[in-house]
């Protein structure tokens, strides 16, 4: 899929352009594509590849990937006016307002390239549906991780099925279903499965960056986080006194060093790394069920990486 980014990303260039008709809204909509040009865009690639894995051949596949990265970046640039981090970003240099207004077009623009990209009535109608679900699905599950009241792994994994997952499971379904008219259970399966490994990923990554994104300085109950407080000792009590709002952050930032031993103590980073596999693991399974050729399966996995 070569030249596939450039591709999505004039197709969203042009999107923007058509549909938002006031000049400095449109200027501030474009500074904020430009920014999220410089990632992967996985999720646009993800419904491309889906499409073409199952025989799709319309050209005008780009334009409905390009609504699926649409989406992302909304709820990218939602959630990080709800967080009030990621300050690096070009969206949070605007005022909330202004970006709140920004992510509501995108999204609504998402769903009309969806529903006048070309495509039969019937799978555009599905498509667009399937959207609207998903990213209310992610709405719950955004506001279970904003109101930090997860208790256990159970209702973690539930939280990240609501929120990242559903979104890969939405760009994966979206090429599934406008190539076939069908919803594909299996397809479904391994996406959320791959979803949750990525978020695991990145709460790994997130409680070992000592920044403002920092899980254990943010008080965030994720999966390394919940095992972590379950497996401290009295002697490191300081960790419940500060996760419960009995300490500062100035009485812990001094202790980068001390927290670090003690993750390696209770074997937290080990055994997140373990759960985030376990789910890749079950994701290659589901994946293989589906007897692909092993061109597809390569594209996939490196996707996937």
């Amino acid at each position: 899929m070569a030249g596939l980014a450039e591709r999505l990303g004039q197709e969203m260039r042009e999107s923007l352009a058509a549909y938002f008709v006031l000049p400095r809204l449109q200027e501030m909509a474009q500074a904020c594509l430009e920014e999220k040009l410089q990632e992967s865009l996985l999720f646009g690639k993800m419904t491309v590849l889906h499409y073409r894995m199952f025989a799709g051949e319309d050209e005008r596949i780009y334009r409905a990937a390009a609504a699926v990265e649409l989406m992302v970046l909304s709820l990218d640039m939602i959630d990080d006016v709800q967080d009030k981090d990621n300050k690096s970003v070009v969206w949070n240099g605007y005022a909330p307002e202004i970006t709140l207004n920004l992510a509501l077009g995108m999204l609504m623009i998402a769903q009309r390239l969806l529903l006048e990209g070309g495509f039969d009535p019937e799978r555009a109608r599905q498509s667009a549906r399937l959207l609207s679900m998903q990213v209310l699905t992610a709405v719950h599950g955004q506001t279970l991780d904003l109101l930090n009241e997860i208790p256990d792994e159970e209702a973690y994994l539930d939280m990240v099925s609501q929120k990242s997952a559903a979104l890969l499971v939405c760009a994966c379904m979206i090429g599934t279903m406008l190539a076939t008219g069908e919803w594909m259970e299996q397809v479904r399966g391994y996406a959320e499965q791959l979803g949750i490994a990525a978020q695991i990923k990145n709460d790994i990554r997130d409680l070992a960056n000592w920044d403002n994104k920092n899980d254990f300085l943010n008080r965030k109950r994720t999966l390394p986080t919940l095992f972590l407080l379950q497996a401290v000792t009295d002697e490191d009590r300081w960790i419940l006194d500060y996760f419960e709002g009995r300490l500062t952050m100035e009485d812990v930032l001094h202790r980068r060093d001390e927290l670090e031993a003690i993750m390696e103590k209770t074997g937290t980073m080990l055994y997140s790394s373990v759960r985030m596999r376990t789910h890749y693991y079950r994701f290659l399974d589901l994946l293989g069920e589906l007897n692909l050729d092993v061109g597809w399966q390569e594209e996939m996995l490196a996707l996937a990486e």
